[in-house]
């Protein structure tokens, strides 16, 4: 495994803008940290819940079908692609419109629909984790990990909220970052493929 390439595809992904931190931004400007760490913590349980089941379908279709394991590279690497030309035309900026107080159950339910985070678990568990002389349960340390690092990227957005839909509106600052963010995934694309 391309340790660099695994950590780079694992903290850009996770800090981008998605479902998750566009809603934990909203709800940090308008609800503060006390009252949305609820709904991170129903984030966190959802993403652990997605990337067990990322583990046993990854596992099941790699057992099932080995040389699909070549064709998952591309479509990792595609998926990766298509993050930083997202994340390339990303606004920051997050609804206005908050009409119900956070709830855990909101937060878990929204993994459950969150394409990003499916395929970021399908991902890693497919190009960078694939082991087929491993057991299901070696993952669980880089899961924990995972978790952690969502947390970290959720409560981060939430509490640097105000902050982001504030200096987000400055043109030059928001497309520098877009563009450091989309080369950093573009990389991690080109490693997976090693053509880097």
């Amino acid at each position: 495994m391309n340790l660099v390439a695994f950590l780079s595809f694992i903290f850009i992904t996770t800090y981008t803008p998605g479902p998750n931190n566009i809603t934990c931004a909203s709800f940090g400007m308008h609800l503060g940290y006390k009252q949305t760490f609820k709904f991170l913590m129903g984030i966190v349980a959802g993403f652990f819940t997605v990337l067990w089941i990322c583990v046993l379908l990854s596992s099941v279709l790699l057992e099932v079908a080995p040389f699909i394991n070549t064709y998952l590279k591309y479509i990792g690497a595609a998926y990766i692609s298509w993050l930083a030309y997202h994340t390339l035309k990303a606004s920051y900026t997050s609804s206005s419109e908050i009409k119900e107080l956070a709830k855990f159950s909101r937060g878990f339910l929204l993994q459950m629909v969150n394409p990003k985070g499916i395929f970021y678990g399908m991902t890693i568990f497919t190009t960078f984790l694939y082991n087929p002389d491993k057991q299901i349960l070696s993952h669980a340390p880089w899961i924990f990990f995972l978790a952690v690092v969502c947390f970290s990227s959720v409560s981060v957005w939430t509490l640097f909220g105000n902050f982001i839909q504030k200096y987000m509106q400055n043109r030059m600052l928001k497309k520098a970052i877009n563009i450091t963010l989309s080369l950093g995934l573009v990389y991690t694309a080109l490693q997976i493929l090693d053509l880097f």
